[in-house]
């Protein structure tokens, strides 16, 4: 039994990337925003995930995302994430908000955002990705998306307890399993 990881003849319990995508998107969108960067993490199932859904949902809306908006980022790397932010920040034309991988990220691009003497989400808006404890504790409140990381490590117990009870009766599966919203403070209604 694989978390949040594929592989060959085993189940798998996963977060539902592409609605978590969706929901971030779909909000920032409602809040008037059409200048949207997205720093993904490297290549992998669940990256490619979070990207066709980045994408679906903003061509939904009839918006073009301009190529320089998309960065990658490693997961859990403020560090990178901070050179990233300050990439997108010396844009000519730069985001309106800015979408980041993980909670980890986000801090190091908040970091780097106040460093260049720009507020958020006065004069830029962003997101994470975790729903992290941290992000309830730093100022302004993080708008993120929130896995249900509880219901993920109750259902692969489950899976791997009948992989154990039961192998001959077991088969593997995909089970996905929804996050939620944190709307948070760092996400500015333009409109």
């Amino acid at each position: 039994v694989t978390v949040d990881y594929i592989f060959n003849n085993r189940s798998a319990i996963l977060s539902n990337n592409a609605d978590g995508v969706e929901q971030l998107v779909n909000y920032i969108c409602e809040q008037g925003h059409e200048k949207i960067s997205f720093i993904h993490g490297k290549d992998s199932a669940v990256t490619r995930e979070r990207i066709g859904s980045f994408y679906r949902n903003v061509n939904r809306r009839g918006i073009t995302i301009a190529d320089e908006y998309m960065k990658e980022c490693p997961y859990l790397d403020s560090e990178r994430a901070a050179e990233v932010t300050k990439e997108l920040l010396e844009l000519d034309d730069r985001p309106t908000c800015i979408m980041y991988p993980d909670d980890f990220s986000a801090l190091g691009g908040i970091m780097a955002i106040r460093e260049k003497g720009y507020k958020i989400p006065e004069d830029i808006s962003v997101t994470g990705y975790d729903g992290l404890s941290i992000s309830c504790a730093i100022t302004p409140r993080l708008t993120t998306l929130v896995q249900d990381t509880k219901s993920i490590g109750t259902m692969a117990a489950k899976k791997l307890i009948r992989e154990i009870e039961s192998p001959n009766t077991a088969f593997p599966e995909r089970v996905s399993i929804n996050g939620s919203l944190q709307k948070g403070e760092t996400v500015k209604f333009i409109k």
